[in-house]
């Protein structure tokens, strides 16, 4: 009988095969989409090896019992870990494509749960995350705060957070950046990838700029070699950020302005909304690389509250006397 620490290493044989054929078929998603997928992917394989020792993913028990193993897998990141809909369909999507790719490979015959576990439905109120739009108070109060308090914000904090207003990038964006993209003198990172593959430029100001020169610095004091701007040290060793680790820096930043679930992507979208109402919704369209601005005044722009929607129309009705 095969024991578990065998298991979970011919397991991660076979995903990491996967993780090659996705390289070269969609090399230009892998960074962002299969990343993701394969981070999700590990969280499975874990829960899997703790509470179903000793299975191999492809398996026949296996495959035959994926219903009620994804099943349990959903309750468990529902009770467990907290996660939405959004997000038990997001991993259950990654777990998802393998089996796909199982099954153009030869590797199994049929996809084990793609017709026979029923689908969440999404609602409207799963669909929305609760939508701050930070103001220019809360994001000096952050910058002040953080310069005050080191020993809980370090200077990867501080220049995540310069880095998220000023460039209004996405996370994996962010978390892609390396310092041979950087144009310091000229305040951007160019040949930045961002969603579907898209080729930008992330643009910084003058706090940000700061802050990188003083990265550097320590970097080079510490002997650090690695790429990546954003880094984290596993066994002694520099590697990437994962985005996880970013989000969770950010949930920790927004305790800062008594927002604790604050996430990257709101911060995304205050520099937007503040741009469309400095400078128009062109411009705001254009600074988060929207092919429309259909999308940016439908998902990146406050809306007015139910008080000023009110006075609008009532000086409508004052000017056409009809109050």
């Amino acid at each position: 009988m095969i024991d578990n620490n065998s298991a979970l290493r011919i397991n991660t044989m076979i995903y990491s095969e996967y993780l090659e054929s996705c390289k070269s078929n969609y090399f230009d998603t892998y960074n962002t989409t299969y990343r993701t997928y394969e981070a999700n992917f590990k969280l499975f394989v874990l829960w899997l090896g703790r509470f179903h020792k000793n299975r191999l993913l492809l398996s026949k028990d296996t495959l035959k019992d994926m219903p009620k193993i994804m099943e349990e897998y959903r309750n468990y990141c529902r009770e467990k870990l907290g996660n939405n809909k959004r997000t038990l369909m997001n991993k259950t999507t990654a777990i998802s494509s393998f089996y796909s790719w199982c099954v153009r490979r030869g590797k199994c015959k049929v996809h084990p749960f793609t017709d026979r576990l029923e689908k969440l439905k999404i609602t409207f109120s799963d669909r929305v995350r609760k939508n701050y739009f930070l103001t220019p108070e809360d994001i000096l109060t952050v910058r002040l705060y953080m310069q005050v308090e080191t020993k809980k914000y370090d200077i990867q904090d501080r220049l995540l957070w310069e880095i998220f207003i000023d460039s209004a990038c996405r996370i994996s964006a962010v978390q892609n950046l390396k310092f041979s993209q950087l144009n310091l003198n000229e305040g951007y990172f160019e040949n930045v990838k961002e969603k579907e593959g898209y080729i930008v430029n992330a643009i910084f100001f003058d706090k940000a700029k700061a802050l990188l020169e003083e990265w550097i610095k320590i970097r080079k004091e510490l002997g650090i070699t690695e790429d990546y701007v954003f880094i984290s040290k596993y066994n002694g060793t520099y590697h990437q950020m994962t985005q996880s680790a970013i989000r969770a820096r950010i949930h920790k930043i927004g305790k800062i302005i008594n927002i604790p679930h604050l996430y990257p992507h709101t911060l995304r979208k205050t520099t937007i909304n503040l741009l469309n109402n400095l400078g128009g919704l062109s411009l705001a369209s254009s600074y988060a690389n929207h092919l429309s601005s259909d999308v940016t005044s439908r998902h990146y722009i406050q809306g007015k509250s139910p008080t000023e929607v009110r006075n609008t129309v009532l000086n409508m009705k004052k000017k056409i006397g009809i109050i």
